[in-house]
């Protein structure tokens, strides 16, 4: 089960688990089990507090000065050269080039009994040695009385990793490399995360067929002929000036207004002047030129 966006998962995972619990394919007790949600946060993010909710957990993806992986902690300030993050009573500093090697989750409780699915969402070492890797769909077996999960396949979940979710429907990002026999998408109908090539990873993924859930199949139409192509700010400038009779800070006036009236005025008029500036100069050293020759 696929859909394009983490809202729409999470409530497609809601309503599959609750089916499949009415229908007693599930264990009868539910064991409530403490999770780490992952925030997508882009690195300029992460160096911006107001993005990192009260109860925001940092997790540690890959060694950072002695903090091991999956080592957490919380929050301590953002600083000039990166993040302090507080762990076990000391800080460490996280340059602006190792934030990819952190992740900002929050705490929640989710209900996991036996037969349920989860979706992994770390690379990690066991306690008990084995590994688990991102992206991996596993079977509970039991939860046991001191918080970790066993799994069908003999794997054992410690209570200190939590960073999973449920696994019964994915986003079509977490879909690619994945090859089954059925896809059922769920359209999120979010327009701004629906383009051919999204539509493409996900129907793609099946062997033998693609069943297709939405509210609105003419809309969903429309969404999925659309490029997902992100065009560069050189081909902005390229639009510019193919456009005639208009000067090119003044077409950019308008996207540097996103920075402050004053700041627009200011920058458009210095370049303004230093493009007369190098043009006046031009035209002297062909005056110049002209009467040397002649």
């Amino acid at each position: 089960m696929v859909s394009q966006t983490w809202g729409e998962v999470h409530r497609v995972n809601s309503q599959v688990r609750e089916a499949l619990k009415a229908k007693g394919l599930l264990g009868a007790a539910d064991a409530a089990v403490q999770i780490l949600d992952r925030l997508d946060l882009t690195n300029a993010q992460k160096r911006d507090e107001r993005f990192y909710p009260p109860d925001a957990v940092i997790v540690f993806n890959q060694k950072v000065r002695d903090a091991k992986p999956g080592t957490t902690g919380k929050l301590g300030g953002i600083v000039k050269s990166g993040i302090l993050v507080e762990v076990a009573g000391r800080f460490i500093t996280i340059p602006i080039k190792l934030l990819d090697k952190i992740s900002v989750c929050r705490s929640r409780e989710i209900p996991v009994a036996e037969n349920d699915r989860l979706h992994l969402k770390a690379n990690r070492v066991l306690a008990d040695g084995s590994r688990v890797t991102n992206g991996e769909l596993a079977t509970v077996k039991c939860v046991r009385a001191d918080g970790s999960i066993q799994l069908a396949d003999g794997r054992v979940l410690d209570k200190s990793f939590q960073e999973f979710l449920p696994g019964y429907a994915v986003t079509s990002y977490g879909s690619q490399g994945k090859t089954v026999d059925y896809v059922l998408f769920s359209d999120s109908t979010v327009k701004a995360a629906t383009n051919a090539q999204q539509w493409y990873v996900t129907i793609s993924r099946g062997r033998r067929g693609i069943r297709i859930f939405t509210p609105d199949p003419e809309q969903l139409r429309e969404n999925v002929a659309r490029s997902g192509h992100r065009p560069l700010a050189f081909e902005f400038a390229r639009d510019f000036h193919q456009q005639p009779g208009m000067h090119l800070w003044d077409k950019l006036h308008g996207y540097l207004l996103r920075f402050g009236e004053h700041v627009a005025d200011t920058l458009c008029r210095l370049k303004k002047s230093e493009q007369k500036k190098h043009q006046t100069n031009q035209k002297y050293e062909h005056k110049n030129t002209r009467m040397l020759g002649e």
